[in-house]
């Protein structure tokens, strides 16, 4: 028996990416398709809420320092969206009061660049393990 491989590879499962810059979005993006998840990007936290409003997510990746709406205000107000989404953030600023902001906001975790690309995706994958349990 010859299991949906791509069931497995968790292709039901939409992410969405949120980077100001593009080829951190691109490479996301990439990486993550060939691992069978469907994903979305977004520039900024204003257009990541724009999309999430319109549909739904999965999961979602995003920085932490962008112009305008920054991560920890992007985390709560996906979280206000919806109560259950498991939030990744990527830091270069660990040490960012509002890296305190992201945890308090519901974050699953918060990670420092450069991140390895396999670690992301072991985080990915315990993400949505838990999530709507």
């Amino acid at each position: 028996m010859n299991a949906d491989l791509s069931e497995l590879q968790g292709s039901a499962h939409r992410v969405l990416v949120i980077d100001d810059e593009e080829d951190i979005r691109d490479t996301l993006d990439v990486f993550l398709s060939s691992e069978g998840y469907e994903v979305a990007t977004a520039e900024s936290g204003e257009a990541a809420v724009q999309k999430a409003q319109r549909e739904p997510f999965d999961l979602a990746i995003t920085d932490l320092r962008m112009p305008g709406m920054g991560g920890d205000e992007t985390v709560a107000a996906l979280k206000r969206l919806d109560p259950y989404l498991p939030i990744i953030v990527v830091t270069g600023y660990a040490s960012d009061e509002s890296v305190v902001r992201c945890s308090k906001a519901g974050a699953f975790r918060i990670v420092s660049k450069p991140v390895q690309l396999d670690a992301l995706l072991l985080l990915v994958q315990a993400a949505l393990g838990r999530a709507r349990v």
